[in-house]
């Protein structure tokens, strides 16, 4: 989550500054809005479900929805592919299978049932190439204690997971970090009904790390994960950290990950292009052929700028263990 220039070396903070279409060749989008669909609604199924159908996905959900709202969703998955594949940087993977089926699991209990990690939302098994959304949740997400809106239904939630599967040919060639704060990014995007804004993109981030990470602030300070030991997680360390946060903050891995991907994508038009011809490198890989490391900065170099990058827009970050 970033940008920057040569002035870099004199004012740090400059580089994160730039503003993104001036730091690319290819055309950075300003704002993105899905097309018209084509969708099926069957709510004449045996067993009560009710299955959506569009053109990439099958939406099948264990809780009565309404039409409406199904329709709405149904907008929100379809939007993915349509970004991720007109998007400049070389993120889509077509899935094997040409229609991925999203299971909308009623409660925790079957969604871990249905192969989904205890604790987590949200799951993309890449083993059946299908999406888990606890619907609990995703319906009727937890709002701030002194909120007086309706909890409106977590559609970045949707976004998150349905980035993984548009890159579910190269997750495994990608470090965690990277796969995991793209998703976020895209989801940050997201402002509902399929419509991302790719403006402003300081303030959406702010704005949402302060609500995400705001059981971790300390006076003025939010308290994230260090950039090093984020850096260092396998897949499975990911799981784990995820899991095994201070007060249950399954969240702090996504924010440092989140940061790391705006400043790899808006730090200037070295970091993306390099960002960008890593990703379609990895596509041609055969699977016998080894991952090239990401090609990325030193740890305690990019936490300095992410701290000067942000103080100077309302976030206050400190990394534990500094």
């Amino acid at each position: 989550m970033l940008r920057h220039s040569l002035i870099l070396l004199i004012l740090p903070v400059s580089l994160l500054a730039q503003r993104p279409e001036e730091t690319s060749a290819a055309a950075w989008p300003s704002s993105f809005k899905t097309k018209p669909i084509d969708l099926r609604i069957n709510d004449q199924t045996t067993d009560g479900s009710l299955i959506v159908t569009s053109r990439h996905f099958r939406m099948v959900a264990e809780t009565r929805i309404g039409r409406q709202d199904l329709a709405r969703f149904a907008r929100v998955v379809e939007s993915v592919p349509q970004l991720m594949i007109s998007h400049p940087l070389p993120l889509w993977t077509s899935p094997q299978r040409s229609v991925t089926d999203i299971l909308l699991c009623k409660d925790e209990s079957s969604f871990v049932k249905a192969g989904g990690d205890k604790g987590a939302v949200g799951w993309w098994d890449g083993h059946k190439e299908r999406v888990l959304i606890r619907a609990d949740y995703f319906l009727a997400p937890p709002q701030a204690e002194n909120s007086r809106l309706q909890a409106r239904p977590d559609e970045g939630l949707l976004v998150h997971e349905l980035v993984h599967a548009g890159m579910s040919g190269s997750l495994w060639r990608l470090p965690p970090w990277f796969t995991e704060g793209i998703a976020e990014y895209f989801s940050v995007c997201h402002q509902g009904d399929g419509w991302y804004l790719f403006r402003d993109l300081d303030s959406l981030i702010r704005n949402h790390l302060r609500h995400a990470i705001g059981r971790n602030k300390v006076g003025e300070n939010f308290h994230l994960i260090p950039v090093s030991s984020i850096l260092d997680l396998n897949h499975q360390g990911w799981i784990k950290s995820s899991q095994n946060q201070p007060a249950g903050n399954a969240y702090l891995p996504y924010a440092t990950a989140l940061l790391l991907v705006h400043y790899h994508l808006h730090g200037g038009a070295g970091r993306r292009e390099k960002t960008s011809a890593h990703l379609g490198k990895i596509q041609s890989l055969s699977p016998r052929d080894k991952s090239p490391a990401f090609p990325t900065d030193e740890a305690s170099m990019i936490q300095k700028r992410l701290i000067n990058y942000w103080s100077s827009r309302g976030l206050q970050l400190v990394f534990r263990g500094q």
